[in-house]
């Protein structure tokens, strides 16, 4: 299909114009056309039957979720099925090698793919406005909720791009994955459709739920809309800087080190508003600690699958290792004072060393957030107790990254695999074995202490034997960074050798 603001596009951007042609066929705009006008009627029809005098606010609420759910799904879908094509073809590293750069070739992407599905979700618009209308939708809201549409949109395609450039090319589980997420957001979309239908509309009044963030009521649409919308804008921006990074190096860490300590720092202010609420959990007028105990860990096992993501973030494979250990056997000898050295400075920003101090660092981060709060608890039994907690937990995750970044060593072609296998063994293998063997976590504090969730034991445990499990960590941990400096000398030598003998 030939047209002359097709041509136009790919003056701005070659990759769209791509796109375009490679989608924009004939046959595939009369199938998107056709499936949108026929599932419309349908629609139409089964619900004049069903409801006569309400057709239109039940066909608006039908549309709330079909319309977003094929956005999302099917644009989702279609961007990891067209990168996995392309890998298997080999034109992605061809792309990857074309002058434009990877920003253009990620929106052409992203804008020309799901072309089909824009078209097609495009026609029902116009059906959508008008069951609005005649629902007594006020027209701000609904310009409001096509905006959050649109920021969940390029935040999940966003998201998809990435989960394929790490060669996650099974669409079905993106997918999958994207409605998981998708499905919490569009229900308090919906739930919020329904208040401003059933009352006159003032955005400044209605409460959609009671939930609050540092006291400050995100209940009000326009509060929980704009939180909303900030928190999109920043996630998708962080995982753009993920998207590009990979996108130019395939080695490189998703996320350099520097911008990990501020998406953490970020992150933990997040989770740490949702502690601090008037409405429930308010620590002056509680004496509640067993709902405190059971909200730390609820955050605590959040931040568990954040940090495990993290040290896959920031752990680099072994080729850069190599090269790392190397170049730091050259300049051994440069030293200005122990934190201005040249090993703690590459240990804590340099994207080629190992990622077990900068891990160390977010944990840091975490702990300083986390420990303010439980410090103003009024009760300082709960206090130790919870710290204890965060010690013990914060020790299992930096073992874990010592681990990935050992076995991310290995000469082996699947040392991502092994590594991913191993840990995800550690955190789930232990509770599942002490469960089948009937051995909850207030009969048996000691050993639920040696698995990735002390927080449920801690509290049940004497104080003896958790500084017995604390002083294990810590002597697991000396020996495993042990054996990882011996592999770094080890392949310095190896590499320094073999660069001279050339």
């Amino acid at each position: 299909m030939n047209l002359p603001w097709i041509e136009r596009l790919g003056d701005w951007n070659p990759q769209l114009l791509r796109e375009l042609k490679g989608h924009l066929k004939n046959r595939n705009l009369l199938i998107a056309a056709g499936v949108s006008l026929l599932t419309q009627f349908l629609l139409l029809t089964y619900l004049y039957e069903q409801a006569h005098y309400s057709i239109w606010e039940s066909l608006f609420s039908t549309l709330n979720w079909i319309l977003p759910l094929i956005l999302l799904l099917a644009g989702v879908y279609m961007l990891i099925t067209d990168l996995g094509k392309e890998e298997r073809r080999g034109t992605l590293n061809f792309i990857r090698l074309s002058p434009q750069s990877s920003q253009s070739i990620l929106i052409g992407k992203m804008l020309g793919v799901p072309i089909i599905v824009y078209l097609g979700v495009a026609l029902a618009v116009p059906l959508h406005l008008w069951t609005a209308i005649s629902a007594g939708v006020p027209f701000i809201f609904i310009l409001s909720f096509y905006l959050l549409i649109g920021a969940g949109c390029c935040f999940f395609y966003t998201a998809a791009l990435l989960y394929a450039f790490l060669g996650g090319f099974q669409a079905w589980a993106g997918t999958f994955l994207s409605f998981v997420f998708a499905w919490p957001l569009l229900q308090i979309l919906n739930f919020a459709m329904d208040l401003v239908r059933s009352k006159d509309f003032d955005s400044t009044s209605i409460n959609i739920y009671s939930l609050e963030w540092f006291y400050l009521p995100l209940g009000s649409l326009v509060l929980s809309e704009g939180f909303i919308m900030l928190n999109f804008g920043l996630w998708t921006y962080w995982i753009w800087q993920a998207l590009n990074r990979r996108f130019s190096n395939a080695n490189a860490t998703l996320i350099s080190k520097k911008q990990s300590y501020w998406i953490t720092g970020y992150f933990e202010v997040l989770l740490i508003g949702f502690c601090l609420q008037n409405n429930v959990f308010n620590l002056a007028r509680t004496s509640d600690y067993g709902a405190l105990s059971l909200l730390t860990l609820v955050f605590e096992i959040i931040n568990l699958l954040w940090f495990v993501g993290l040290i896959a973030a920031l752990s680099p494979h072994r080729q850069s290792l190599q090269t790392w250990a190397r170049y730091r056997r050259e300049r051994v000898s440069k030293r200005r004072g122990f934190w201005k050295s040249d090993l703690v400075q590459d240990l804590i920003w340099g994207e080629k060393s190992p990622a077990v101090v900068a891990v160390a660092i977010n944990l840091g981060i975490k702990t300083a957030i986390w420990g303010a709060w439980i410090l103003s608890w009024p009760s300082n039994s709960e206090k130790m107790q919870a710290i204890l907690g965060l010690i013990l937990s914060l020790n299992w995750i930096l073992i874990y990254a010592v681990i990935v970044q050992s076995l991310l060593f290995m000469k082996t072609d699947k040392r991502s695999l092994w590594a991913s296998m191993t840990v995800t063994a550690l955190i789930a293998f232990p509770p599942v074995f002490f469960g089948l063997l009937s051995m909850p976590f207030y009969k048996n504090p000691g050993v639920w202490l040696l698995t990735a969730f002390p927080l449920m034991a801690v509290k049940e445990a004497s104080v003896i034997t958790v500084f017995m499990v604390i002083l294990g960590q810590w002597s697991a941990m000396t020996l495993l960074s042990l054996q990882l400096r011996r592999q770094m000398r080890l392949a310095g030598v190896s590499a320094s050798k073999a660069l001279f003998a050339k």
